[in-house]
């Protein structure tokens, strides 16, 4: 039986691939802070710590075969934060990783924005070098860094998703639902703009495809360079409401909106999906990547396309879930 230790695993991410990893027989260790709300996670254990400052950790990584690290910050009301909940984490558990005599695998879960924006019709591969536009770009990218330095004592592969969606997705799906209702969809200035995407189970399979391979760094996506307007014509059909207009909004409309929605996050003590951060990588035109090499050296190959994938997920929101098995094209849910 395989041992893995999760770190996010209370994350959307992380519960789903808890999930995957738990009906492939491995034995799965949960590493949470004593404040994380854990419900729905079953058949795991669970080692309390904390990443930043490595209480926990040492334990924790004891007779662990894999590691995979999924937690990180993805939104935050300063630079500081970011770089402390990415790096300095990243930093503590690569650290404490390398002092293992037997070091387990580590699977690091990054992001296309540690790389940066691509080309329009040119999407991102891994010989390119990055260039990150936001802090949490560059902090992720710092993060990759951290753990680069130790991959001569410790085996390592980066894993770079673009936007990952599918149940439980309370940022991006979660943030376009309301609008999609409305019939209004906003796009950040005039021109096109194209992203890569990927359903949370296909990254899931492709981690747990990365822990068994041979260790480098690999983007992931469903192999489409989505449309900005056909994501959200795919995702109005899928909640059953008519096509929305697709609205461009200026670039200094945009810093202005997300300024004022940091102000209130402020008021009201919560920390906003839209702050300036994530407007200004909203400027660029494409945010695709290619998953040539992770399909050529693994065999990796997303299976869900994107009408199924959100589809799965909308019936989700309206509280019509498929069940585990139910056949839907050529995925089996779940």
């Amino acid at each position: 039986m395989i041992r893995a230790l999760v770190t996010g695993a209370t994350g959307f991410i992380g519960r789903h691939l808890v999930r995957h990893l738990v009906r492939r027989g491995y034995q799965v260790t949960a590493f949470v802070r004593p404040t994380s709300r854990r419900g729905g996670l079953t058949g795991v254990r669970f080692a309390e710590g904390d990443l930043v400052t490595g209480e926990g950790l040492r334990a924790a990584l004891r007779d662990v075969d894999c590691v995979f690290h999924l937690a990180g910050v993805i939104k935050a009301r300063t630079p500081a934060d970011y770089y402390r909940g990415n790096r300095l984490a990243t930093r503590t558990l690569a650290c404490a990783l390398a002092a293992v005599q037997d070091p387990p695998r580590l699977v690091h879960c990054s992001s296309l924005s540690a790389a940066g924006p691509a080309t329009p019709d040119r999407p991102r591969t891994e010989d390119q070098p990055c260039t990150p536009v936001s802090h949490y770009g560059h902090s992720k990218l710092r993060a990759e860094r951290e753990v680069t330095a130790v991959s001569h004592l410790v085996p390592v592969t980066i894993v770079r998703p673009p936007i990952v969606y599918g149940p439980g997705d309370r940022e991006f799906l979660g943030t376009l639902a309301p609008m999609a209702r409305l019939g209004v969809m906003p796009k950040s200035g005039r021109g096109s703009k194209s992203y890569s995407l990927i359903h949370v189970d296909d990254l899931c399979v492709a981690l747990i495809t990365a822990a068994t391979g041979p260790c480098s760094v690999y983007y992931v996506s469903d192999g489409v360079e989505h449309r900005w307007e056909d994501i959200c014509t795919a995702f109005a059909t899928a909640l059953g409401v008519a096509r929305p207009v697709v609205v461009p909004v200026p670039g200094a409309a945009l810093q202005l909106a997300a300024t004022a929605a940091e102000l209130l996050g402020r008021v009201t003590g919560t920390v906003p999906i839209l702050n300036r951060d994530k407007a200004r990588e909203a400027r660029y035109a494409a945010w695709t990547c290619s998953a040539d090499r992770i399909e050529r050296v693994l065999g990796f190959r997303a299976a869900i396309p994107l009408d199924v994938g959100l589809a799965h997920a909308a019936a989700r929101m309206s509280g019509q879930g498929m069940q585990p098995g139910v056949r839907t094209g050529n995925w089996r849910s779940g």
